[in-house]
C-alpha cells in the first residue's frame, strides 16, 4: 500500500494527524464490501463516530484507488478494489475514514461531484449493442453503447457517460452513448482528448450553458460604458502584450514617470459582469476552474463568445475592465493602489517578440511607436524585481518546454520556452497588480480567496542540503531557511552543469501552491499578501475575486458581521479547494499531452544515438534529457549492470561494481523505444564522459531474439546477469560454436539445422518453439546414452529450473518425441571416443494373462521388463538417478499381452513405449529388484505367492491361443469387452 506523506511535510503528526481535514458527516448507506484476510465481518466502521473526509478519488489502473482530501491537509485515504471501483476516477466523493496515522482507510458513502461525464475508447460493433473499450484504464469497462452510425468498428469515439452521481453496484459496469468519433488509435487529436476527457475536461459546453453566451452583444453599450460608476480610461494609450499563437486577451497595461517613481496601470477584463453568480456559465465555470492549454488546441474555462469575444481586450474595440491603477517610487516600492471599474480600447496587440525586438533595438515598422512606452514598462518592471529580490523572492527561472507542430498536427521539434525581458515585464505589472488587490482586502479585513504558499518542509530540505553538500554548495538549514537565503543558495547554481537537476529537487522540498480563504503569505515571492486577480477569462479564482470587489463596492463601505463572514469564508473556502484541485488536474493533462507529443515525435528515431544530461534519478533508473531535442527519457537501472540501489542521501544510483549515478553528468545515450500508448521513452547509456563506452547488457537487448539475429541461431544466454553469456565464455576458451549455433549458411551437409529452427510451429495444442540444450540436458543424455536407456529427460522438481532443449507451448509442457539419431545429432556426439559402447537391451517378455481383470482403482503399472545387461565399473557414466520407484500394490494385475489381440508376435521384438522415459524407468525398477520375473498373480494373490519365469517356454502361447469360448466368456464380464470398460480388445488407448 501506499504510504502516507513523510512526517514533516506541513501535516501534523501523531494520533490526531490529518484530523483537520475531517470533518463530522451522517453515516451513509451502502456496505464495506472488503475481502477480510482472515474471514469473519470487518466492524471499524461500525461506530458512527468515525470521521469523515471529502476528497478527490484517484483509482490506480490495478484496482485500488486513493482519496486525496480537498483541503490539502491529512493524509491520504486508501481505498480497497471493492471500494474504489463504486466510483469512477476524479470523482469527488465524501468517505468514512478508520485506521491510523499512516494506514488509513476509508469507505465510500457518496459522490459529491461527479467529474467525468466523457470518456475515450474504441468502439466494437455487437449487432444492436455495440461496446467501447475505454482507452483509460481507471474506467471499468467495456462501456455499453447503442449500436451507431456515428463510427466504424474500430473507431475512437467519444462516449458520453449515461451514470448518475450514485455508487456502482458491484459488477453494474458503465453505459452511455457515442458523441462522435475522432478518428482512427493512434491520431495525436483522438490522444490528446482522451487525456483531457480523463481528467473530466471537455471540449464541448452543454446546451444550457451555450445558449446564456449566445444572448451577449458582441459590442460594449453606451449604457455599459456609464453604468456601475465607471471611469472613461478609453483616451489612455493601453496595450496588451502577449504570445503569437493566443487568442483571449484578458489584461492591458500602461506605464508613465512621475516626479518621484512611476504610475502603472494595469486593466483586466471584467468577465464577471457577464458571468453572474449561480448562472449556467457561472456553474459551468467553477466546474472546470481553469482553462487548459495544449499543444494543438484550448479547453477553454468559457465558451468562445466570451473568451475570444466580448470579454477579450481587442484592440480598437471598447471593453470593460476591472482596473488596479498604483504608483511606486524609483527603487520599486508600491506608494498608493486604487481599484474600480473602468471602460477601455486597447491601441496595440503586441507580442513578447515584437516587445523585444524593439528593446534590442531591432527595426519593427508597426512597433517602433511603442518604444517609450516599452522603455518605460520596463524600467519600472527592473525597479520591481530589484525590490522583490531584496525582499527575498526567489528566482528558480526552471525551463520550460513547449511542442511546436507542423501543418498537419505532428510534432516538428520540441523547443525550449525563453522566458526573456519581455516576458519579465508583464510578470512584475501582473504581480504588483495581484499584491495591491490582496492587500486591499487584508487592510479591509474581508474575507476573498487567497493564493497561498507555504514555507518548505524542513526534512525535505535538510535532505537536499545534504545532496547540495555531495556537489560543493552549502545550504544551512539548522534553524529554518528564509526565501532570501533560500534565493542566495539558488544564485551560487548559475551557469553550473547541475544547475537544473538541482533546482528541480529544490522544487520538490516546496510546498505546492494552493487557493484558500483562510491562510495568507506566498513564501516563494515574500509576499505578506498575495492573490489572483488578473487572469478572470481563464482563472476562476480571478473571477472570484471581481465579483467579490463589486461587492464590497455595492455595499458601499459597510462591512458585514461576524456571522456572515464566516459563512462566507466558509463558502469561499470550498469554492478554493475546487479551484486548487482543477489545477492540477490541468497540470496533469498538460504533462501528458506533451509526453504523448515527444514520444511520438522519437519513435521514428529507434537507434539513433544522442548526447543527454542525467536529469533525475529514481530506484528503477535514472532519467535524462537530450541537450538539443530536449525530450526526457528513461535509463533503467538494470542496463547497467546488476546490484543498482538509490542512496537518497546523495540522490545517486550506486552499483555493485562501485559505478555512481548522479545527476548532472553528461553521457552518450542511443533510444530504445518510445511508446506513444505507455508514453514512455526509453535509452541505453553508450558512454559517460570523460569514461570509456559501457558494455552492452542483455537488459539493454531488443527483448526480441528473432529480429534481433536474423541471419543466425539464438544465442545462448546463462549466467548472473553482468557476466559473459555461455557463448561468450566457450569462445574465449577456444572453442566454436556448436553445429546448431552456426549461422544456417555455414552448416555442413552433415549438420542439419534443427526441425523447428525456422522459429514457431503451429500445432492444435498450440506454438512450439525450439531452444537450445542447457548442460543439464546433455550430460543426462549422455548418461542415458551410455546406461542403454532411451534419452529421456530428468524429471522436473520445484526446486530444479526448468530445463531447455525440450518443447514449450502456452499453458502446457510436453516431452520431445523420439527420433531416430541422425548425422550431426548431439545424441551421438555425446558419446566419446574413450566411452564404453552402447549395450543392446535384452528383449522384455511379457507376462501371460489368463482371464480379463476388471479395471482397479489403482495407478497402472509398467510392464516388467527383464533385467538389462550392465556395462563394465569404468565405463559407468556419473549421473543422478531419479527419484526411487515405489513397487506395485501386491493386489495389481498388469494387462497381459491378450490386451493388444493379434498384433501380438512372440518372435517380434518388445513394442517402444508410447512415452520415452517408460523404458527407463522400467529398467531402473528391475535394477532394483521391484520388478521380477514370472507371470502376473492372479487376482486376490499376492506377487510371494507365485514366481514364474516370464521366459518360460509356452507362457505367451498360452496366453495368445486362448479358447474362442474364454475369450467370450471373458469378453462378457465388465472392463474387458463391454462398451462401458476400459479393457475392450482392440479399443485400449495407448
Amino acid at each position: 500500500r501506499k504510504r502516507g506523506p513523510a512526517p514533516g511535510s506541513g501535516r501534523e503528526e501523531g494520533p490526531g494527524a490529518g484530523r483537520g481535514a475531517f470533518r463530522d458527516a451522517g453515516r451513509g448507506g451502502g456496505d464495506f464490501r472488503r475481502d477480510l484476510r482472515r474471514g469473519g465481518r470487518d466492524t471499524r466502521f461500525e461506530d458512527s463516530s468515525e470521521p469523515t473526509v471529502e476528497g478527490i478519488l484517484h483509482v490506480h489502473r490495478d484496482g485500488f484507488g486513493f482519496v486525496h482530501p480537498v483541503s490539502g491537509e491529512g493524509e491520504n485515504i486508501f481505498l480497497p478494489p471493492q471500494e474504489a471501483q463504486r466510483a469512477l476516477d476524479n470523482d469527488r466523493v465524501l468517505v468514512e475514514v478508520a485506521g491510523r496515522p499512516g494506514r488509513f482507510e476509508g469507505r465510500l458513502l457518496r459522490v459529491i461531484n461527479r467529474r467525468r461525464e466523457l470518456a475515450v475508447g474504441t468502439y466494437v460493433e455487437q449487432g444492436r449493442h455495440s461496446v467501447v473499450n475505454p482507452t483509460d484504464t481507471s474506467l471499468p469497462g467495456p462501456i455499453r453503447v447503442p449500436a451507431t452510425q456515428m463510427a466504424r468498428d474500430g473507431d475512437l469515439v467519444k462516449v458520453r457517460l449515461g451514470v448518475g452521481a450514485d455508487l456502482l453496484e458491484p459488477g453494474q459496469g458503465l453505459f452511455g452513448e457515442v458523441a462522435g468519433s475522432l478518428g482512427r488509435p493512434g491520431e495525436p487529436s483522438a490522444e490528446v482528448l482522451g487525456s483531457a476527457f480523463s481528467q473530466g475536461f471537455s471540449d464541448e459546453f452543454p446546451p444550457e450553458v451555450m445558449d446564456e453566451a449566445d444572448a451577449f452583444a458582441v459590442r460594449v453599450t453606451e449604457e455599459e460604458a456609464t453604468g456601475e460608476n465607471r471611469r472613461d480610461l478609453r483616451p489612455l494609450p493601453l496595450i496588451t502584450i502577449d504570445g503569437e499563437d493566443a487568442r483571449d486577451f484578458d489584461d492591458a497595461v500602461y506605464a508613465e514617470p512621475l516626479a518621484n517613481g512611476w504610475r502603472l496601470v494595469v486593466a483586466i477584463a471584467d468577465v464577471s459582469h457577464y458571468v453572474r453568480e449561480r448562472s449556467a456559465l457561472d456553474v459551468e465555470a467553477l466546474n472546470r476552474a481553469t482553462s487548459v492549454y495544449l499543444p494543438d488546441r484550448v479547453l477553454p474555462m468559457l465558451p468562445e463568445r466570451l473568451s475570444n469575444g466580448i470579454c477579450s481586450l481587442r484592440p480598437d474595440e471598447d471593453r470593460l475592465c476591472m482596473v488596479a491603477d498604483m504608483t511606486f517610487d524609483h527603487q520599486g516600492t508600491r506608494r498608493s493602489s486604487e481599484l474600480y471599474p473602468a471602460v477601455m480600447r486597447s491601441v496595440a496587440r503586441c507580442t513578447y517578440n515584437e516587445v523585444q525586438d524593439v528593446l534590442d533595438g531591432k527595426d519593427v515598422p508597426h512597433r517602433n511607436a511603442f518604444k517609450p512606452q516599452f522603455e518605460q514598462l520596463m524600467a519600472l518592471a527592473r525597479a520591481l524585481m530589484g525590490m522583490r529580490k531584496a525582499r527575498g523572492a526567489i528566482d528558480f527561472d526552471v525551463p520550460e518546454h513547449k511542442v511546436v507542430l507542423g501543418p498537419d498536427g505532428l510534432p516538428l521539434r520540441m523547443e525550449k520556452r525563453e522566458r526573456r525581458d519581455s516576458h519579465r515585464l508583464i510578470e512584475e505589472c501582473m504581480l504588483a497588480a495581484n499584491e495591491a488587490v490582496a492587500t486591499y482586502f487584508q487592510d479591509e479585513g474581508l474575507p476573498t480567496v487567497y493564493r497561498f504558499h507555504g514555507e518548505p518542509d524542513p526534512e525535505k530540505l535538510a535532505a537536499f542540503s545534504i545532496l547540495a553538500e555531495a556537489y560543493g554548495f552549502h545550504l544551512n538549514v539548522d534553524d529554518g531557511v528564509s526565501s532570501k537565503e533560500l534565493d542566495a543558495f539558488i544564485s551560487q547554481l548559475h551557469g553550473h552543469p547541475e544547475q537544473r537537476a538541482l533546482n528541480q529537487l529544490l522544487l520538490r522540498s516546496m510546498m505546492q501552491a494552493v487557493y484558500t480563504a483562510t491562510r495568507v503569505g506566498h513564501y516563494g515571492l515574500a509576499a505578506e499578501n498575495y492573490l489572483h486577480f488578473t487572469s478572470p477569462i481563464r482563472r476562476y479564482p480571478d473571477l472570484l475575486v471581481h465579483r467579490i470587489l463589486k461587492g464590497v463596492w455595492a455595499r458601499k463601505g459597510k462591512k458585514p458581521s461576524e456571522a456572515q463572514m464566516e459563512r462566507e469564508e466558509e463558502r469561499l473556502e470550498g469554492m478554493a479547494q475546487q479551484c486548487s484541485e482543477r489545477e492540477r488536474a490541468a497540470m496533469t493533462v498538460e504533462r501528458e499531452v506533451v509526453s504523448f507529443y515527444a514520444a511520438l515525435l522519437m519513435k521514428d528515431r529507434v537507434g539513433e544515438e544522442f548526447d543527454a544530461t542525467v536529469a533525475g534519478i529514481a530506484e528503477f533508473g535514472f532519467f535524462v534529457e537530450l541537450d538539443t531535442e530536449h525530450v526526457e527519457g528513461l535509463v533503467k537501472a538494470e542496463t547497467l549492470g546488476p546490484g543498482a540501489k538509490l542512496d537518497k542521501r546523495v540522490h545517486s544510483l550506486v552499483y555493485s561494481n562501485g559505478r555512481r549515478v548522479r545527476v548532472g553528468q553528461k553521457l552518450r545515450v542511443r533510444l530504445l523505444s518510445a511508446s506513444t500508448v505507455s508514453r514512455k521513452i526509453d535509452f541505453e547509456a553508450l558512454q559517460f564522459e570523460g569514461e570509456s563506452p559501457l558494455a552492452r547488457t542483455a537488459a539493454a537487448r531488443p527483448t526480441s531474439r528473432r529480429r534481433e539475429y536474423v541471419n543466425e541461431a539464438p544465442p545462448r544466454f546463462g549466467g548472473k546477469a553482468g557476466r559473459p553469456g555461455r557463448e561468450d565464455r566457450e569462445v574465449a576458451r577456444g572453442a566454436g560454436r556448436k553445429p546448431w549455433e552456426k549461422p544456417a549458411a555455414a552448416r555442413t551437409p552433415t549438420e542439419e539445422a534443427a526441425p523447428w529452427d525456422a522459429g514457431a510451429e503451429e500445432t492444435p495444442f498450440g506454438v512450439k518453439t525450439w531452444e537450445p540444450p542447457t548442460p543439464e540436458d546433455v550430460a543426462s543424455e549422455e548418461a542415458a546414452a551410455l546406461a542403454g536407456f532411451d534419452p529421456a529427460p530428468v524429471p522436473e522438481t520445484t526446486s530444479k529450473p526448468r530445463p531447455r532443449g525440450r518443447f514449450s507451448r502456452e499453458g502446457r509442457r510436453e516431452e520431445a518425441p523420439p527420433a531416430p539419431a541422425r548425422p550431426g545429432s548431439r545424441f551421438l556426439r555425446a558419446r566419446t571416443e574413450d566411452a564404453a559402447p552402447p549395450v543392446e537391451r535384452a528383449p522384455v517378455e511379457r507376462a501371460p494373462k489368463a482371464e480379463p481383470a476388471a479395471p482397479t482403482k489403482g495407478k497402472r503399472r509398467l510392464f516388467r521388463p527383464a533385467e538389462p545387461v550392465r556395462p563394465e565399473p569404468d565405463a559407468t557414466p556419473d549421473f543422478t538417478e531419479p527419484p526411487e520407484v515405489k513397487a506395485p500394490r501386491e493386489d495389481f494385475t498388469p494387462p497381459g499381452p491378450a490386451a493388444f489381440g493379434d498384433r501380438f508376435d512372440e518372435d517380434a521384438a518388445p513394442a517402444a513405449s508410447p512415452h520415452p522415459g517408460f523404458d527407463r524407468i522400467r529398467a531402473l525398477a528391475a535394477q532394483r529388484g521391484l520388478l521380477s520375473e514370472g507371470p502376473a498373480p492372479k487376482r486376490g494373490s499376492t506377487a510371494k505367492k507365485v514366481r514364474k519365469s516370464a521366459t518360460a517356454p509356452g507362457s505367451r502361447a498360452k496366453a495368445a491361443k486362448k479358447s474362442p469360448a474364454a475369450k467370450k466368456a471373458g469378453g462378457k464380464k465388465k472392463g474387458a469387452g463391454t462398451k462401458s470398460g476400459r479393457g475392450a480388445p482392440g479399443k485400449r488407448k495407448r
